[in-house]
């Protein structure tokens, strides 16, 4: 009983050993290779996703070429068969190809599929780029915006600087004016008049020129003022005064 239970363990294992390398050959020749081709790697980034979509388009690539020579080998084993007038053999072998002509168009299918979604991954990771610049682009004009302090602000500031234009045109005007430093302290009415006593008063003393002048020309003499009643004093006074009138 050992014995046999001990031969019947080996051949499970060997069948067991036996089925799994037929399965990784299988595994192999579809590109898996092992059973963390079925784990989906973490995307992070869209760049990520889209190269790990082109790698499992590459992988269905591998799968259909694979498919393609088992193909090819069957048809080859069919004409064979056939030559040899095993019809049954050659059908059998025909059937499986069809299995694998079925399973390559599967996977034209999924190829499509993938390269949809990588199409449309990269055209949306495009997008997302064209609007995260945009959005920059918004926030920094806004933040010029709110520094600048809004319309309002500018608009006090514009009204503010022709403002301050207008005050320094008025300046200019002011300083342009001419100083009279009596303005408003003498009435020209008052100044008129006493240019009016002036010009009289150069009339009278050009008068009283001429007349000393004639007076001399004809050897006029003053007549002589009495001096009997005057005191010494007043006698050398009013002759000092005739003095200065015949000067």
């Amino acid at each position: 009983k050992n014995q046999n239970l001990r031969s019947k363990s080996s051949f499970i294992n060997y069948k067991y050993q036996y089925d799994t390398k037929n399965q990784i050959i299988m595994l192999a020749c579809f590109g898996l290779g092992s059973a963390k081709a079925f784990e989906e790697p973490a995307t992070v980034t869209p760049e990520e996703t889209i190269r790990n979509l082109r790698n499992h388009i590459e992988r269905q690539e591998k799968r259909e070429r694979c498919l393609e020579l088992k193909m090819n080998a069957l048809a080859k084993e069919a004409k064979e068969h056939l030559a040899k007038g095993d019809k049954r053999a050659a059908v059998q072998s025909m059937k499986k190809r069809k299995l694998y002509e079925a399973e390559q168009q599967k996977i034209a299918n999924v190829k499509m599929t993938l390269e949809t979604q990588a199409i449309g991954l990269e055209s949306a990771a495009t997008s997302a780029d064209a609007f995260s610049a945009m959005s920059t682009g918004t926030s920094a004009m806004k933040k010029i915006r709110n520094d600048m302090g809004g319309v309002e602000r500018v608009d006090d500031i514009m009204m503010g600087i022709q403002e301050e234009m207008d005050m320094a045109e008025e300046v200019n005007q002011a300083i342009g004016q001419s100083v009279d430093p009596l303005m408003g302290m003498m009435d020209e009415d008052d100044l008129m008049k006493e240019l009016d006593g002036m010009a009289e008063q150069d009339l009278q003393d050009q008068f009283n020129q001429a007349e000393m002048t004639t007076g001399k020309k004809n050897n006029l003499k003053m007549p002589q003022v009495p001096t009997s009643g005057l005191s010494k004093k007043e006698e050398a006074e009013l002759q000092m005064l005739q003095a200065e009138l015949a000067a």
